[in-house]
């Protein structure tokens, strides 16, 4: 039981950080639009990238690993 829990936990961490890397991205294209580039335009692009990326390789390990799938002993 402890490892169907710390996949599925690791599955939803993975996805809030793809969702809060989409939400920082389309924030700072947003911040781009209505204020001069500044180093906090660069930060954001930077951080919202690194979230995303790290959440979808989480996912595609999982599912490479076949973590996600439940085997019976």
């Amino acid at each position: 039981m402890e490892r169907e829990q710390a996949v599925s936990i690791a599955k939803l961490v993975s996805y809030l950080l793809i969702i809060v890397g989409i939400v920082i991205l389309s924030a700072t294209i947003i911040y781009f639009s209505t204020v001069p580039i500044s180093w906090i335009s660069y930060v954001g692009i930077i951080v919202g990238g690194l979230m995303l990326g790290i959440g979808t390789a989480i996912i595609n390990l999982i599912k490479k690993l076949k973590l996600d799938i439940k085997y019976e002993n």
